[in-house]
Formats: C-alpha cells, structure tokens, sequence
C-alpha cells in the first residue's frame, strides 16, 4: 500500500500511530495473508464482476419492493417480515421514504422500466410537499400517517438521504424540478448544520438551532455521499466545492493513520465529542465500525473529481479495514474494531456485507490485484449462500450470520445498501 502523496504537501492527512485489533482466528493466518497479497499482483485489466448476479439480485429485489411498498399517498410502506406481510408502521421517517425514492430512481436507470421512476417521482413529491419545512427550511424528522409532520426537529442524517434521492432523480429523469429542489436542500443543509469545526451537527431544532451532544462521522459520509450524486449529475459548482469540503474535513481531521508496521493504513472512528476529538474506547463508547470503512473506501474512490487526494486516502482505509476486520477463512467482514484494542466483534450483518463486497468490487476493478479480486468472489459465495433469501425475496435481515444460529430477524431490510451495491457493479463492467 503506497503512502498517501498530497497535492498540499504541508496538510497531508496525519500518520496518528495506533495499534488495530485483531481477530483472534486472524493470528494464524498473518503469516499466510501476508504472503498472499505479496504473492498475488495486479493482473490484466480484466472485469471478473458477475453482471449476471448482480442485474438478477436487482431485478428481484427492485420488483418486491416496488410491489409491495407503495401506498395511496405516495408515501412508502417499509416495515414487512420476511414473508412481505405489513407491519405497524406508526409514523413515516424521512431516511427511509428517501432511500425508497433513490433505490426507485437507480432502479430506473439500470432497468429502464418506467414504473421505477413514477415511484420515485411520486416519493419525491411527498418529500417536497409533506416533509420539507414550508417555514424554516430543511426536513421534518417523521410524518404523521395522516401526512401531517410530527416529529419537527430536523437530522443531518435524514437530509442526506433526501438530498442523494433528489439529487439521484434528477440525474436520472433530468427534471428541472428535482435539481432545483436539490440545489435548494444543499444550500439550506450547509447553512442549518455545519459547526465550527466543519463538520455536522447531527440534530437540530425545526429552527436549525443545534441540539448539543456528541458527533458522529456517520452523517458526514452520507453527505458526502450524496453532494458527489449532486455534483455529479448536475456540474454544480457549489456542490463540487461541498463535497471537497466535507472531503477534507475526512482526510485532514476525522482520518487516523497506521503505522508502517501495521501495513500504514488508515481508519476513520466513529463517535467523537463536540469538539470532533474521537471517543478513546471500548467503555467511553468508542469504536471503528468496519462496515463503513468499506463505505468510505469505495465513495473516497469515486471522489477521485473532486480531489486526487481521496483515491489514495481510499486505499490505506481500505488496507486498514481488510487487516482488522475481513475473514480470510469465510469471506466477509465484522461489525466493529475498538480503539484502545478491546477485542473486536466478528458478528457478520447484512449491511456490512454489502459494503464489504462494494468496495471490494471497486477497488479490484480499479487496481486489477488479483488479491482483492478473491476476496470479491469469496464474499460474493457468502452473500449468495446466506444472505440473499431465495424463497421470499430480499435479503436476510441478518446481525449475525448464519441465520440458522438465530442472528436474524423475520423482517425485510431495505434496498438501499444493496441496489448502490448492484448500481456500481454494472456500472464498472459496461
């Protein structure tokens, strides 16, 4: 793994020395991983993503959802078990109306079936007229089932799920409504929830007052996630100077290097206090969640636009998550790492798995290692084999597999994690 080269020499992303976790069956193979990676280099540029699988998993999961989730309001229904039967849904959330309305808009794009985009128009429309605050600006948290808003305070979260539907409708149907709506959500997230620091407050009153409390990195990379979509789709100059600050804040702030000795990668925690300084242990309720440095590894890779620092910032993650959390013997990763070198917890969930083989995919497909080609097919073998339910559809709501241990729940996760899974798979091997 190759040093992180700055184009800003003199604010390179800091080498903060820290010894990673292990997992205890991980120490019999260092030796063996070690060798394998120095043992395998990059081949010939050549696709090995199975297009076939991921267009049909897709196509399955796109046709349940858009079967079973849509209601007379517009609004979707998102709570089923496993066998698609409702469930009480008491309130509509803004994050999960707005991954509905993004999964739809993909959905279309890679699909061209015209259904996928009037369900993603008709849930844009409900944001835009049930969830946006006529008064302040911004998002309501919840709706009423009546459509009235309930919970008022508005999450940095939940604004980043709306503004990545939006932002990814527009790219998609190219109406100049949802760019505009889009553009307008940008403006009114960077004035309500940026702190001093430059990075997210994660609540606020209706009023975008700041609720006080500790930071978490969790927002910041969904907002990054969804300015790029923003950036992307409609060349906005503003939102390609938002991702680069958000970026950076990442890169130069948040990013905790590894020393040579450990591989040199680089881990981002996830819980810090007001004054982003990260939680500094197991007890005080610090930790490393894996799952998103797999996140972060593949979204740095495509902000490659914006900065040709993040690519490589995206590697040593990367190099960071594959040592401290991946399962050489069954394929996968774990949930979370610890900083102060508690032991990690191994336990297997769905959403980790998704991200895991994403950026996995984009990694392998960028750099052509054969080493991180295996590594895609072997957890590709884990999420056909014990995520993805055959029989109902969907995937396993798993927090643990197997499931046949009783790490999973009689309910159906959304299609979010999986459909940008599955949207940047094919997008690669075109």
């Amino acid at each position: 793994m190759r040093r992180l080269e700055s184009e800003l020499p003199e604010r390179s992303p800091p080498l903060v020395t820290h010894a990673h976790p292990q997992f205890d069956r991980r120490a019999i193979l260092a030796l063996l991983s070690g060798l394998a990676g120095c043992g395998e280099p990059a081949g010939p540029q050549r696709s090995r993503i199975d297009t076939a699988w991921h267009r049909a998993d897709l196509e399955a999961l796109l046709q349940r959802w858009s079967r079973h989730s849509p209601r007379p309001d517009g609004s979707f229904q998102l709570a089923f078990d496993r066998a698609w039967t409702p469930q009480p849904q008491a309130e509509l959330e803004l994050t999960g109306q707005a991954r509905l309305v993004y999964a739809f808009a993909a959905g279309h794009e890679l699909t061209q079936e015209r259904r996928y985009l009037d369900l993603a128009r008709r849930g844009a429309d409900l944001l835009l007229e049930r969830f946006h605050d006529p008064l302040h600006g911004g998002f309501f948290h919840t709706l009423a089932p009546d459509g009235s808003p309930r919970a008022m305070h508005k999450r940095a979260y939940g604004h980043a799920f709306a503004l990545l539907a939006l932002a990814e409708l527009y790219r998609v149907g190219r109406d100049a409504r949802h760019r505009d709506a889009a553009l307008r959500a940008w403006a009114e997230i960077e004035t309500g929830f940026f702190d001093a620091m430059g990075g997210l407050v994660n609540e606020c009153g209706r009023d975008f007052k700041p609720f006080p409390g500790a930071r978490t990195q969790n927002p910041v990379m969904h907002m990054f996630e969804a300015v790029l979509a923003l950036a992307e789709g409609s060349g906005d100059k503003a939102a390609q100077a938002g991702a680069r600050r958000l970026g950076d804040f990442v890169a130069y702030r948040l990013l905790q290097g590894q020393a040579e000795s450990d591989g040199g990668g680089a881990r981002i925690p996830e819980w810090y206090d007001e004054a982003w300084k990260p939680l500094p242990s197991k007890d005080a309720g610090g930790y490393i969640d894996l799952g998103h440095q797999f996140e972060w590894s593949h979204l740095l890779t495509t902000g490659a636009a914006v900065s040709p620092v993040y690519p490589q910032v995206a590697e040593r993650v990367l190099a960071y998550a594959l040592a401290a959390g991946y399962d050489e013997i069954d394929g996968g990763c774990g949930t979370r790492a610890f900083p102060d070198g508690a032991r990690a917890d191994a336990s297997k969930g769905w959403w980790q798995q998704a991200e895991c083989l994403h950026a996995l995919l984009v990694a392998a497909q960028a750099s052509g290692r054969n080493d991180l080609w295996r590594r895609y097919e072997q957890t590709l073998g884990l999420v056909r084999e014990q995520l993805v339910d055959a029989g109902q559809g969907g995937w396993q709501a798993a927090y643990a597999l197997p499931c046949r241990s009783g790490g999973c729940k009689d309910e159906q996760p959304d299609p979010y994690h999986m459909v940008r899974l599955h949207q940047a798979a094919l997008k690669l091997a075109t």
